[in-house]
């Protein structure tokens, strides 16, 4: 007769048994550690990922690998594929191997990736809240420092707003004001476009209007082409192509009239047939990236391709897309196209608008999108976006059978 523990060890996965077999392979001896880093690739280091992938693809036996958990392998190998350097991405194709999962080698990544995504990861910026005696002297502080840059005393003005944030860091109209004074001061432009940064980072709806505010404020002139002012205030120079013709020129409307509804400047457009695209292109440089990835979400079309220019190309453009779509002809020969772009309603503007804001205050999850589909040539925006759905999805899956295996885990203790 099978005793009731000999069963209920009989279900548990057979990774969580591997440090307790004898003489146990590399793989075994971290396979808990492993399944645990390829559940959550993503909050994982990577030189961990590639020693779990290493160690599975020299020294795992496949006979005792359960099929969850060569899932929750191939959910982690693929991520390292995806995401991890040229070199550790090798290392995850060879393993993937032995799960029979055949990838083709990765495209050497281009160099502006992780020089783009070094300035992305900084600390925020979240001092703690000022007593209210100080909030009331700095904007004082700051009211007089206001008056100053209203007379171009720019370097009077910022040593006012200076004195004003030692009260309270956290003042929104001294990290403003600041950066209109350091914007007119020739040795202090990367400081403005840092004090807007910091605005940023306080997530607040007044301070998301301040930096809407910037895109036209005329204290900004001497700064308003610098990459670092448009990754911040999201002020881009965009111009739409129109690919398809007349079936496409519905679209080309909407996207300017949303555009100019998100506080961009007016788009410049222009036709161009000479090759039809049946789903939209966007081009941008480094620093457009989150704005890029806020228009491919809001473009109303399941497939938009996202295409990189380099940081020196000479275009004024910071964005240009090149609209696309399906073109069909009804019975009486009149083309029609199967999208015609954003949707322009005031409730689905009011919603591009929280879109806007969340962007603007915590650009990072834009970024990632559209590192993904840069990373991967021939991804579109919504196959990335997908992808990281069904992750989340996947984690959260291994999350809850690993809660019911410890569950049983326990009742077994307790026999």
């Amino acid at each position: 007769m099978i005793r009731p523990i000999q069963i209920a060890l009989a279900v548990l996965p057979l990774a969580l048994l591997a440090p307790a077999l004898a003489q146990a392979a590399a793989w075994d001896e971290q396979a808990m550690t492993c399944l645990v880093a390829f559940n959550k690739p993503a909050d994982a280091n990577e030189k961990s990922l590639v020693g779990c992938a290493d160690a599975f693809g020299s020294s795992a036996r496949l006979e005792r690998v359960s099929a969850h958990d060569r899932k929750s392998i191939e959910q982690g190998l693929r991520w390292l594929y995806e995401n991890g350097s040229d070199a550790n991405s090798a290392i995850a194709r060879e393993s993937l191997l032995r799960l029979d999962v055949k990838l083709p080698p990765h495209a050497p990544k281009p160099q502006e990736t992780a020089a783009a995504r070094t300035s992305d990861e900084r600390k925020r910026y979240d001092p703690p809240e000022a007593r209210t005696a100080d909030r009331e002297a700095a904007e004082k502080l700051a009211k007089d420092g206001i008056a100053l840059n209203k007379k171009k005393k720019w370097k009077d003005g910022a040593a006012a707003m200076e004195k004003a944030l030692d009260k309270d860091p956290r003042s929104e109209t001294a990290l403003y004001n600041l950066a209109c004074s350091e914007a007119n001061l020739n040795d202090k432009h990367a400081d403005a476009s840092l004090h807007l940064r910091n605005l940023a980072d306080l997530g607040t709806d007044s301070a998301t209007a301040r930096l809407l505010k910037a895109r036209t404020d005329p204290d900004f002139d001497g700064i308003r082409d610098d990459a670092e002012f448009k990754r911040v205030t999201g002020a881009m120079r965009i111009q739409v192509v129109n690919t398809i013709g007349g079936p496409g020129e519905p679209a080309v409307e909407n996207i300017e009239k949303l555009l100019i509804k998100l506080d961009q400047r007016k788009p410049d457009a222009k036709d161009d047939d000479s090759a039809p695209l049946d789903h939209p292109q966007i081009l941008f440089k480094p620093h457009a990236k989150a704005q890029t990835g806020l228009l491919a979400d809001l473009l109303n079309h399941p497939k938009v391709e996202l295409q990189p220019m380099a940081a020196d190309n000479p275009s004024k453009y910071d964005i240009v897309v090149r609209w696309g779509a399906k073109v069909t002809v009804d019975p009486d020969g009149k083309k029609k196209a199967d999208s015609i772009g954003p949707e322009v309603v005031d409730d689905q503007v009011a919603a591009a608008r929280r879109k806007q804001n969340k962007v603007l205050a915590q650009p990072e999850q834009a970024i990632n999108k559209v590192n993904k589909v840069v990373d991967t040539p021939g991804r579109t925006y919504t196959e990335a976006e997908n992808m990281g759905k069904r992750a989340t999805n996947t984690v959260d899956k291994a999350k809850g059978a690993a809660e019911k295996v410890k569950g049983l885990t326990d009742k077994i203790n307790k026999l």
